[in-house]
């Protein structure tokens, strides 16, 4: 796929999240908005759903649904006009990601902090079998607050774990506030390093770094574990979203605002 037209991608992915989002009269919007090129270059050089014995991707920060549905049926994995389903009683797309009604998830998420200790399971569980899966996790900058990522650290830095790779979307805003008003985290990297990890930091809105990160990972080339953080945009894409932190969960998009959205992505 061209440059070109992974770009359209993203853009289409944008205005997936903001149609399921409308239509649900609820959702994440701003989280989801900025992890777009971040789970869509997952997908298409990481996951591949035909293949029973494939790699795994862990979206630990699963308030990010909707931008996860929104790729799933960009690449034609759900069912048509399935979107308008998004947090509806019955519907495989739940608010947070169910492994129950959707095959395509690898692990039920919502409950923060979670996703890295299962990638070890998952990790492990490979292990025991002889396969040799790749493991991608999403975290959020909010979510890793938690102390269970920092126990999961600790043991893949221990056992030098090279088959899961950790994003952070650095968004810098969680639930109520901007990170730097909650519990600023300095030394970010500093800190993983110290865990044992190898460390970088992208921009997580370019498709041609991530794309080199994920086959480097796929390749190989790392001899620690690897931990990415994306210098995101919250509500990435839309001028009014961007940065606005009223935008991180609504309970109902308007009409104006959501025609308002898509029209800065037509």
């Amino acid at each position: 796929m061209s440059k070109k037209n992974a770009l359209e991608c993203c853009k289409n992915i944008r205005k997936k999240i903001l149609f399921s989002i409308y239509h649900a009269r609820s959702g994440h919007v701003g989280p989801s908005l900025s992890s777009v090129e971040l789970i869509y270059s997952i997908l298409k050089f990481g996951i591949n759903y035909k293949k029973i014995n494939r790699n795994k991707f862990i979206l630990s920060k699963g308030h990010a649904a909707p931008a996860f549905y929104a790729a799933l049926d960009e690449f034609n994995l759900l069912k048509k006009n399935e979107l308008k389903t998004l947090r509806k009683v019955n519907s495989r797309l739940q608010g947070h990601p169910d492994k129950k009604k959707l095959n395509h998830v690898d692990s039920g998420t919502g409950a923060l902090g979670q996703g890295l200790s299962i990638s070890i399971g998952y990790y492990l569980g490979s292990k025991l079998l002889n396969k040799k899966n790749k493991i991608f996790c999403l975290l959020g900058d909010g979510e890793i607050q938690e102390g269970q990522i920092w126990e999961s650290a600790m043991y893949i830095g221990a056992h030098k774990i090279k088959d899961i790779i950790v994003f952070i979307d650095g968004n810098k805003f969680q639930n109520e506030r901007s990170i730097s008003e909650t519990l600023p985290e300095k030394n970010l990297l500093e800190k993983w390093n110290s865990f044992g990890f190898k460390t970088t930091k992208i921009n997580g809105h370019s498709l041609q770094a991530l794309s080199k990160v994920i086959k480097g990972f796929l390749q190989n080339q790392n001899k620690k574990p690897l931990l990415v953080y994306c210098d995101t945009i919250k509500g990435k894409g839309i001028s009014f979203m961007e940065n606005n932190n009223k935008f991180h969960s609504v309970k109902d998009l308007s009409e104006e605002n959501y025609k308002k959205a898509i029209s800065e992505l037509s």
